[in-house]
């Protein structure tokens, strides 16, 4: 996802280098959405390895009940 969001950003760049706050603009909005979904699916991942499960919780996720 870095590559991606570096890769972006250098090209609105590039389109609009005498507005940088506008390419700016312009690249963090689908930025946003593309970070907000894998932070999402990440929490989802990550839920039933956490507390307030405790370690059974990680013993079902991996014991495929969890």
């Amino acid at each position: 996802m870095a590559m991606l969001d570096g890769a972006e950003l250098a090209l609105v760049l590039a389109t609009n280098p005498d507005v940088p706050a506008a390419a700016l603009s312009a690249y963090e909005s689908p930025m946003f959405k593309r970070g907000t979904a894998a932070t999402e699916k990440s929490a989802r991942t990550m839920e039933p390895l956490m507390p307030p499960r405790d370690a059974r919780g990680m013993l079902a996720f991996f014991q495929g009940r969890g």
